[in-house]
C-alpha cells in the first residue's frame, strides 16, 4: 500500500512529466505554425 508522501511524490512526477511534454509538444510544433502562419501572411498579400 502507498503511504501519502509516496502518493505525493507520484502525484508530482505525474504532474511534472505532464508539463515537459507539453512544453517538448509546444517547442516541436512552434516552428511549423510559424511556417504556415507565414505562408498564409504571404499568400494575402499577393493577392
Amino acid at each position: 500500500m502507498l503511504t501519502i508522501p509516496d502518493l505525493t511524490l507520484l502525484f508530482m512526477v505525474v504532474v511534472s512529466s505532464l508539463g515537459v511534454a507539453l512544453v517538448y509538444m509546444l517547442h516541436e510544433l512552434e516552428p511549423k505554425l510559424a511556417r504556415l502562419r507565414g505562408d498564409r501572411v504571404s499568400r494575402d498579400r499577393t493577392r
